[in-house]
C-alpha cells in the first residue's frame, strides 16, 4: 500500500506540474515566451508542420517531401507506409520516432513517414497553444494524405498512423478532413489534458478508421483511461504505475508511464513472446474481478501484430524491464509462462 500511496503522490504532483505549465503558458505574453508560445497560421501546407521520408535505404538520409508536389520514385519499390505523429515537446527523431522507426526499417517491409511539428508544441506551451496547433496539424496532414492517394502512390488501406499523446490526438482528427477514410490508427497513450471534454470529433475514437487500436500506459493524469479505440490494452492497470518505472531519470522529473506505451508498441514489432491480453468487460469489470465472465474471448496481442477482429477492452502485464514482453497466458489468466 505504501508504494501505491508514493506512487499517487508523484503522480498527483505531476499532474500540479502540468497546470502549472498550462499557468505559465496563460501569461507568456511578453518576453521570450511570446516567441515560444506559437499559434500556427490555419493554412496547410504550412511552413511549420513538415513530412520526412524514411525507408530502409536511407534512414539516415531522410527526404522532406512537399505535400502538392510528391515524387512517386521515391516511394520505390511500393511498400506499405507508417506515418509517425510525435507529442507535446516533440519532433521527428523524438517519440514515438525513436521507439519504432528503426524497428520498423529494419524488420519490415514498409516506408515510413515521420510528422514534424516541433516549434507548434514547444515547452512549455501545452495549453491553449500546444492544444489548439493540433488542428491545423491533422487539416496538414490529411491534405499530405489526400495528395498520396490522388497521385495513385498509396491506397488508403496501405496507409497506417502511429501517433503518440497528442499525435494520437491529430491522428484522429486527421479523420475529419480526409476525402477517403483512415485504414488503420494507433493511438499510443493519446494526450488526456486539453482533450476530457472535447465533442468526439475533436478527439481519437472508433468512428476516425476502419480498426483503432489504443495502448493506454499513463490513464489516470497525462491520458485517458476511458476506451478510445475498437481494442483498448490497459498493460499494469492494476499497478496504477508501469512495471519498473521510476518518476525520477538522471535526476530529473520523467513520466515514464506516459512514454512506455511507445516502448511497449517498438518492442512489439520484435518480440518472440508476444504481449499477450486477456479481454475483460473494462476497467470496472477489471478492478472488480469479474474478467471471468469473459473468458470464453480469445486472447489477442497488443502493439503492431493486434488482430484486426479485436474488440473491447483488454488487460495484461509486463516485466519490469526489457524485454517487457511476457509472452502467452495461461488458462485464460492474468499470468503468463515464459517462453
Amino acid at each position: 500500500m505504501c508504494e501505491y500511496r508514493i506512487s499517487a503522490i508523484l503522480r498527483i504532483l505531476s499532474v500540479v506540474l502540468v497546470v502549472l505549465l498550462a499557468v505559465e503558458s496563460s501569461e507568456c505574453k511578453q518576453g521570450f515566451l511570446t516567441e515560444l508560445c506559437v499559434s500556427a497560421q490555419q493554412q496547410c501546407p504550412n511552413s511549420r508542420i513538415s513530412f520526412w521520408l524514411y525507408t530502409n535505404t536511407t534512414r539516415d538520409a531522410p527526404t522532406m517531401l512537399d505535400p502538392l508536389n510528391l515524387n512517386s520514385e521515391l516511394f520505390e519499390p511500393r511498400l506499405p507506409l507508417k506515418i509517425l505523429i510525435h507529442g507535446f515537446i516533440g519532433n521527428r527523431s523524438l517519440t514515438p520516432n525513436l521507439e519504432v522507426r528503426d524497428v520498423l526499417l529494419q524488420t519490415q517491409a514498409v516506408h515510413v513517414v515521420s510528422v514534424d511539428y516541433g516549434s507548434l508544441v514547444r515547452f512549455p506551451c501545452y495549453y491553449p497553444w500546444a492544444v489548439q496547433n493540433a488542428r491545423v496539424v491533422s487539416k496538414c496532414l490529411a491534405q499530405f494524405i489526400d495528395s498520396l492517394l490522388e497521385a495513385g502512390i498509396y491506397r488508403r488501406e496501405e496507409i497506417h498512423l502511429i501517433g503518440f499523446s497528442l499525435g494520437a490526438q491529430i491522428a484522429g482528427m486527421v479523420a475529419n478532413y480526409v476525402q477517403e477514410p483512415l485504414a488503420r490508427i494507433t493511438g499510443l497513450d493519446p494526450a488526456g489534458p486539453g482533450f476530457m471534454t472535447n465533442w468526439q470529433h475533436e478527439k481519437l475514437d472508433p468512428s476516425d478508421a476502419d480498426f483503432v487500436d489504443v495502448i493506454h500506459t499513463d490513464p489516470f493524469f497525462f491520458s485517458m483511461l476511458s476506451p478510445m479505440g475498437h481494442a483498448d490494452f490497459y498493460p499494469n492497470l492494476e499497478h496504477f504505475n508501469q512495471r519498473g518505472c521510476s518518476y525520477i531519470s538522471q535526476w530529473r522529473f520523467y513520466n515514464c508511464n506516459h512514454y512506455r506505451a511507445a516502448v511497449y508498441y517498438g518492442e512489439s514489432i520484435v518480440s518472440d513472446r508476444g504481449f499477450w491480453s486477456q479481454q475483460c468487460g473494462g476497467w470496472l469489470q477489471f478492478f472488480t474481478q469479474r474478467c471471468s465472465l469473459y473468458s470464453h474471448m480469445p486472447n489477442t496481442q497488443m502493439g503492431y501484430f493486434v488482430s484486426e477482429n479485436a474488440t473491447g477492452s483488454y488487460f495484461l502485464s509486463t516485466h519490469e524491464e526489457y524485454p517487457f514482453a511476457k509472452g502467452p497466458l495461461v488458462d485464460g489468466v492474468m499470468e503468463v509462462a515464459e517462453l
